[in-house]
């Protein structure tokens, strides 16, 4: 163990701790980090995410020895936000291509980690697998009429009192029994079904990024490009070279 990690750890309460606490959470990925964004701490739900099985082989090295060059990016980013402004991320929907080329759908979370004097010192952070509900899940008074209608119409607004009033629902009843089903508000779910049909058309047709933007509810290019990079790692286009690449 490094100096550095040495002194990282003392003035953490336990990283093995955490580790033990998240062991046994398989849809929860953790790490710590330390103010270089070095990782000094994982569960194996991490380890197993990047294909390892040693969780020795993570500490001391960043995002950039492990991910593909467009997560490593985001991840760098979201990093030296949360080190420098000392804020945290929450719930961050992310769309990441598995290690046998599935898609899945994670809640991230960083919050940074402050020694005796309140500098921050690192970050902890910890993702959720958003695994896809059951039908009886939808059961849910009205739930699955509004998720059929935003699949069906993710060309229109649909805004969250909108959909709540059609199925007689407060928007704040609406949102809790989305949370309950999909772990996401409304407005969030609205968010990944647009974003997951984008990326399924860039993927599977030639159409041009202007008319993929407005089919899935993007009035001009750029805000689709801005919240498309955010919740993929990387641009419609680049995206779309990207899928080609990995068929």
């Amino acid at each position: 163990m490094t100096d550095s990690s040495r002194g990282f750890l003392q003035q953490v309460a336990s990283p093995r701790f955490c580790e033990r606490l998240f062991e046994h959470l398989p849809d929860v990925v953790f790490c710590l980090k330390d103010k270089h964004r070095r990782y000094q701490a994982a569960n194996p739900a991490f380890t197993a995410r990047l294909g390892l099985r040693d969780a020795r082989r993570l500490l001391g090295k960043t995002a950039e020895d492990f991910f593909p060059e467009h997560l490593a990016v985001v991840y760098r980013e979201q990093d030296l936000q949360v080190l420098g402004s000392g804020r945290e991320i929450i719930d961050n929907l992310e769309l990441v291509t598995n290690l046998d080329g599935s898609l899945g759908w994670y809640l991230a979370s960083k919050v940074p980690l402050h020694n005796a004097a309140g500098e921050v010192i690192g970050l902890a952070s910890i993702s959720r697998d958003l695994r896809t509900p059951s039908l009886d899940d939808l059961e849910f008074p009205g739930l699955q009429r509004v998720v059929k209608h935003i699949r069906k119409n993710m060309e229109d607004p649909l805004r969250p009192d909108e959909l709540a009033a059609m199925v007689g629902l407060s928007t704040a009843q609406l949102d809790r029994r989305m949370r309950n089903v999909f772990q996401l508000s409304t407005s969030a779910f609205i968010r990944k079904t647009r974003i997951e049909h984008a990326a399924q058309l860039l993927a599977t047709t030639s159409l041009p990024i202007t008319e993929i933007a407005l089919i899935c509810g993007y009035g001009d290019q750029t805000a689709f490009t801005r919240q498309f990079r955010a919740t993929v790692g990387l641009p419609p286009a680049a995206y779309r070279d990207h899928s080609s690449r990995h068929v």
